[in-house]
Formats: C-alpha cells, structure tokens, sequence
C-alpha cells in the first residue's frame, strides 16, 4: 500500500467517525447536499449532456434536497484532485473508470478493464451491478472514503485506427501505437509486440499526421470527437476494451443524504448509464457510414487470436486472488 493510499485511509476513516458522531448518516432526516460534478470532459461530451440530465431528475424526484452544480473541462482540477477532493469528505462528484479506482486499495477493480473480459454491454452491465463488484464498492467506500455511484456509463468498445488494418495480432509487429500510461493498456498491448508510445490525448491528431506514432485506438465515438479518422483512413473492429467510466463521490456526502433519496440517486445514476450505452450504440453505426464516406476503410479481426494473444493479461497482476477471473467471467454472465 502507498503513502497515498494510507492517507486518503485515514482521512476516509476519520471523515466517516465525524459523521457518525454527529449523526448525518440517520436515514430519519431528509438532509440536503449540492455536489459539485466534476470531469475532464468537455461540455459538448455525451457523458456531460447525460449527467447533467440525470442530476436534473434527481433534484426533481428528491423535491431539490439533493442538487448539482457542474464543472466540466477540469475546472476543479485533476481526475486524481477531484477523487482526492472527494475522499477528503468534500461533496464531490467526479467521472472516473474502474482501472483508475484500482490503486485505491481495490486492485481486483482492475481486471473488468481487461482485453475482452466481457462480449457486449448486456454482460457489462451485469458485471457493473454484481454482487461481485458491490463488494468492491464496499470496500472501496471504507477504505478510501469513495462511493461508487454507477459505473456502467460505457461509450463503445474500442477499436485500432491507422495507417495500416491489424486484422491478425501478428499485424501489429513494431507498430508505433499511442498508448497512455496506465497498467491495464500498456499489459494489454505489450504482449502485442508493439511499441508503446505516450502521447497526451490532446495531441494524438498531430502524433497521427506527423508519424510519431502510426496507429491509436477509441471507441467510434471517440474517433468521431478527436478527428483522428482524418489523418489515419484504417480502423480495425477489436472492441479490444470496453471501458468501465462512470461517477464517484464523497462517501460521508453520500451518507448525508437521506436514505429513499440515495436510492433516487443510484438509481438515476444507472439509468444515466443505460441512456449514454444506448446512445453510444445507435451513434456507432451512424459514424460508420460517416466514415466510409469519408475514405476510411473497416476491417474485421480475428477475435479469437486476439483473445489467445493478450490472454498473459490475466496472470500479471500478483495482487489478484486466485480465482478471479472465473468469478468476474460468472458475474458477467449473470451467474
């Protein structure tokens, strides 16, 4: 465990001791909070659009004892200053995934942002709400001061674009790909052969045009926003990820909340995600045809060997119990 983590413990613990003793977390009284979303994301982004109608119905269905003020575009800082803010007892809310949450004392979270851990978003969503992973959020709650509130806020599988198609693993031999530095793309993609390279998002589109890397990857939707697809025409169908984003927040702000109001916003939060999946969706087949028209070219992969190539993924993580995956695989399946 990190000095980091040890802090955000402490903090966690003696934020959740003072609102116990002060009795904020009696369900009995109707407390009102404003939380501040947070997000790196700007406001024309479909999971901004999504929150802020959510957080509209749930200050309406909770007679405004529980209201939003939004921060889009890094206002309050950092993802990582935002979860900070959060596990210090601040009521604040921030867009985050899975893998992120994973080093905050929680590392089995990691394994759902895996190479092809789930086949479609029916299986995420059963993942995102499973017993399994309500247990992790639990823990992640009492150890760190932060509570899960939705997780299936999924914007597409992601997918390889280049100057080349990398129908097979073998394609991608000495491909210079963009890769941030987080544990679960640069274990994903290293068995891959390929070379991973850092690049800021912001400034992939020029890495693309002046071939500091030759190949990326992002979910249709996300190739659309960055305009990629105008410097690199070859997008390759992996659905290699798909990514576990969603909202967390304050848990002492959380406790402080009445308990049928939690429940409103819970549930809302879920049905915010269910709409950014549909949407997300019915837009992946919209900017296809967009993108063919514009010259780029799709091509199919060879899924099982892209299984069988990045299945080393999942005998890297020492921190993981023994068993993991098999229960993450059964979660998924609704088991």
């Amino acid at each position: 465990m990190n000095q980091f983590t040890k802090s955000l413990r402490l903090l966690a613990a003696a934020a959740i001791a003072t609102t116990m003793l002060t009795g904020l977390s009696d369900a009995a009284f109707a407390q009102e909070l404003t939380i501040r979303i947070a997000t790196v994301n700007a406001p024309t982004s479909e999971s901004w659009k999504g929150v802020m109608a959510t957080a509209e119905r749930v200050t309406e269905r909770t007679e405004g004892r529980v209201k939003f003020e939004g921060f889009p575009s890094g206002q309050l800082g950092t993802t990582t200053d935002s979860i900070e803010q959060a596990s210090q007892g601040l009521p604040v809310m921030t867009f985050t995934s899975a893998s992120f949450l994973s080093s905050f004392g929680v590392p089995e979270l990691s394994i759902v942002e895996g190479p092809f851990i789930v086949s479609n978003t029916d299986e995420a969503e059963n993942l995102a709400f499973s017993d399994l992973m309500q247990g992790y959020y639990d823990t992640l709650a009492e150890t760190a001061g932060i509570r899960v509130v939705a997780l299936n806020w999924f914007d597409g599988p992601r997918h390889m674009i280049g100057n080349a198609g990398y129908p097979s693993p073998e394609d991608l031999q000495g491909v210079r790909m963009r890769v941030p530095p987080v544990e679960t793309w640069l274990k994903t993609f290293e068995p891959l052969g390929v070379i991973a390279t850092t690049v800021e998002a912001a400034e992939v589109y020029s890495a693309l045009s002046q071939g500091v890397v030759t190949a990326a990857e992002s979910p249709l939707t996300g190739l659309r926003a960055s305009g990629w697809p105008e410097v690199a025409k070859e997008i390759t169908m992996t659905g290699h990820f798909n990514l576990f984003t969603g909202w967390v927040m304050s848990e002492v702000a959380f406790q402080q909340i009445g308990e049928e109001d939690r429940a409103i916003l819970l549930e809302e939060f879920r049905k915010g995600g269910q709409d950014l999946t549909e949407i997300s969706a019915n837009m992946e087949a919209e900017i296809r045809k967009e993108f063919e028209a514009s010259g780029v070219t799709f091509h199919e992969a060879d899924l099982d060997a892209y299984r069988k190539a990045t299945a080393s993924f999942y005998t890297s993580f020492p921190d993981w119990p023994d068993g993991l995956y098999d229960q993450v695989r059964a979660a998924a399946a609704g088991n």
